[in-house]
């Protein structure tokens, strides 16, 4: 059931409910900061390189069996933004929600970090850490993507364009990701991305909003 798993879960009709945050575009969007297609390119690259490499890794160690409680403390650490603690909270609600129709175990898990839950439904559907982080990055990019599309006046298909440029990219951090799932929990990645949680805050302020974060 690999390979079938591995497209049900990167479907983007798999409702998980990520078609409700934009991970922290809208905001750039307001800001000016993503205006058109090699902004966005821009913005998702460095969305993987940085808190994508987290997130990848907390999925790849969660998959491989690492404490789902101790990686939510690490993830917990690794985000200063109340704003986007909350957002990965209810995605990763979301997604359990979801897996646990099919994989009903997971309707036990406690943990709610989106990250953390990803690789939890990854081991349950028989994938591998490095599955699991090339889906952490997929449900990055594609979110993106399909946010976009829906907040400035793009093509799906030059959108999509822009996901399948920065495959190579997702798939470097991906093994990085699972290298470094292999080390202890204090050596894990712990980038910033300021901007990124400056933003989500004020966003979280707005009264009209497309998304939720």
């Amino acid at each position: 059931m690999g390979t079938a798993a591995l497209l049900l879960l990167g479907d983007g009709r798999f409702p998980g409910g990520g078609h409700a945050h934009s991970g922290g575009l809208e905001a750039a969007v307001a800001a000016g900061r993503v205006a058109g297609l090699d902004d966005l390119d821009d913005f998702l690259a460095g969305r993987i390189r940085t808190t994508g490499l987290t997130d990848a890794w907390l999925a790849a160690c969660a998959c491989a069996g690492a404490d789902p409680a101790a990686l939510e403390s690490e993830c917990e650490a690794r985000c200063v933004s109340p704003a986007l603690r909350g957002a990965g909270r209810a995605l990763g609600r979301g997604l359990k929600r979801a897996a646990a129709a099919t994989w009903p175990a997971l309707g036990s898990v406690t943990v709610e970090q989106h990250p953390v839950v990803l690789g939890l439904v990854a081991a349950a559907a028989g994938l591998s850490p490095a599955d699991a982080a090339a889906l952490a990055l997929h449900s990055l990019v594609a979110g993106g993507v399909s946010a976009a599309v829906r907040l400035l006046p793009l093509d799906m298909a030059d959108a999509m364009a822009v996901a399948a440029r920065l495959a190579s990219v997702s798939g470097e951090v991906a093994a990085q990701a699972v290298t470094l799932a292999g080390r202890p929990l204090s050596d894990g990645p712990a980038w910033s991305a300021p901007a990124l949680e400056l933003a989500a805050e004020d966003h979280a302020r707005w009264e009209v909003r497309l998304f939720a974060s």
